[in-house]
Order: structure tokens, then C-alpha cells, then sequence
């Protein structure tokens, strides 16, 4: 099947370096914040601050940056590695290169998944392709823009499977956007606007967020430097904000998708 358009990312067009983005980015986070807490420590001793609530602000302060810079080297590792692709029959493809490698949760598997993924889209920037498990879009549920991408909900069907929903994000700085937001609202079906889906998403923000404050809350009343609850519960209180933040997070990511 012959390749009329590939559209790939700024990073990935040329000479991919995702392995490098990828683990690089990881390995920056980590040394960041292991610089914030020892430095953080070592301002502790030397200024002689209150050790109990220095260490807790340190903690939750430094795990929040973690986060935020987490998140934002996911969404850039994820736009490196999306890929769509036209054919000459007008069929358009997605695929997370990523998808095609083979890795997992020990570190050294991951780090080879993120070269296989660096091969793969170094080939297809090369001589484009169409793999065999690339997803074909079928139809277009929602197109949704945010700040510095647009979220796109489709239909898709790979090979022989049943079809089924995936999301897409299209990076704003991705080569030809124009052209490929215009082949995905060609796909967008008018029935989608008759019936939406009720989103509880905000509820459940909502709902978990408040469920992380009042624990939060709790934990800070009860570590020894308040000692305004029994020090029993801080750490009970302390995992139920974490879990709170988790599911927090699960429906903040929902939202974002558009699901």
C-alpha cells in the first residue's frame, strides 16, 4: 500500500534521538530531585530550621515537582513517538511507535524498548511504511484543542479485530497540522453531536481531590511537629492521601483524553 503523506514529529522527522530524549529526560528528573532533597537537608543543618516540617514540606514540594515534570516529559515522549500516515487510497493510519517495541518494567528492558522505538521511527522517516499493526481510523468521535495540542477520539480497527476507541494527541508543532486536522474532521461523523456522553470526570476530580485535602489535612495535624491528632493515624492518613492523589490524577488524565 503505497504512503501519500507521513506526519511525523519536529524530533522524529529526521534522525530520531527518543531513546536519548526518552531516558535523558528520565535520568534528569531523578537527579533534580535528589539535588532538592540533599540540598534541602543539608539547608535543614546548616540553618537550623525545623527539622519535622522543613522535611515534610521538602517532601510533598519536591514530589509535586517530580510530578509536573513527569507529566511533561510524558506528553513530549508521547508526541515523539504518535505517527499518522495517508495512503494512496485515502485510508489514515495512527500508531504509537512505541507500541511496537518490546519492553518492560525493569530498567534495562525499557531502556532497549526506547532504542527499538528510536529504530523503528528512524525507518519510517527514512522510507515510510505501513506496519502491520498500524491502527486505521474509522471514524472521528471528538476533536478537542488544549493548550499546546489537540486531543482526538477515534474509532480505529487493526487487521482482522474488532474496532474500538483510541485517543490521539496532535501536537500544535507538528509539520502540516493543517492538512492533518483536516483529514481527521473529514472522518468526524455528524451523529456525535446528537447524544454526548455524560462526563463525570469533574466529579470525580472533584470528589477525590477534596478526599486528598482533608487527609492532607490530617497528616499534617498529626506528624509530630503539630501534635494536634494522635500520631497513630498520620501514616494511615498519609497513604489515603496518596491513594486520593493517584485517583486524582486517573480522572484528571481521563478528562484530558477526553474520555
Amino acid at each position: 500500500m503505497t504512503i501519500q503523506k507521513i506526519w511525523l514529529s519536529p524530533a522524529s522527522s529526521k534522525k530520531s534521538l527518543y531513546a536519548g530524549r526518552t531516558v535523558g529526560g528520565i535520568l534528569g528528573i531523578v537527579a533534580l530531585m535528589m539535588l532538592l532533597i540533599f540540598g534541602g537537608v543539608f539547608l535543614t543543618s546548616f540553618a537550623g530550621l525545623p527539622r519535622e516540617l522543613f522535611s515534610l514540606v521538602l517532601c510533598l514540594g519536591v514530589t509535586a515537582l517530580g510530578v509536573v515534570l513527569g507529566l511533561r516529559l510524558g506528553r513530549r515522549t508521547l508526541h515523539d513517538a504518535t505517527v499518522f500516515l495517508l495512503t494512496s487510497e485515502n485510508r489514515l493510519y495512527g500508531l504509537l511507535a512505541s507500541d511496537f517495541a518490546r519492553s518492560g518494567g525493569r530498567p534495562l528492558r525499557y531502556m532497549a524498548g526506547t532504542l527499538e522505538t528510536q529504530r523503528f521511527l528512524r525507518e519510517l522517516a527514512a522510507s515510510p511504511f505501513l506496519p502491520a499493526a498500524a491502527d486505521e481510523i474509522l471514524r472521528v468521535e471528538s476533536i478537542r484543542e488544549t493548550g499546546s495540542e489537540y486531543v482526538v477520539r477515534c474509532q480505529v480497527c487493526r487487521e482482522s479485530h474488532p474496532s474500538f476507541s483510541r485517543t490521539y494527541f496532535v501536537a500544535k508543532d507538528l509539520k502540516d497540522a493543517d492538512q492533518l486536522l483536516g483529514q481527521l474532521e473529514r472522518r468526524q461523523g455528524w451523529e456525535n453531536t446528537l447524544e454526548p456522553v455524560q462526563n463525570n470526570n469533574p466529579l470525580g476530580m472533584l470528589v477525590s481531590g477534596g478526599a486528598m485535602a482533608v487527609f492532607a489535612v490530617m497528616c499534617v495535624l498529626s506528624h509530630p511537629a503539630q501534635a494536634k491528632m494522635p500520631q497513630e493515624i498520620y501514616f494511615p492518613s498519609l497513604g489515603a492521601a496518596f491513594a486520593a492523589f493517584c485517583v486524582l490524577v486517573w480522572f484528571a488524565v481521563r478528562q484530558h483524553r477526553g474520555e
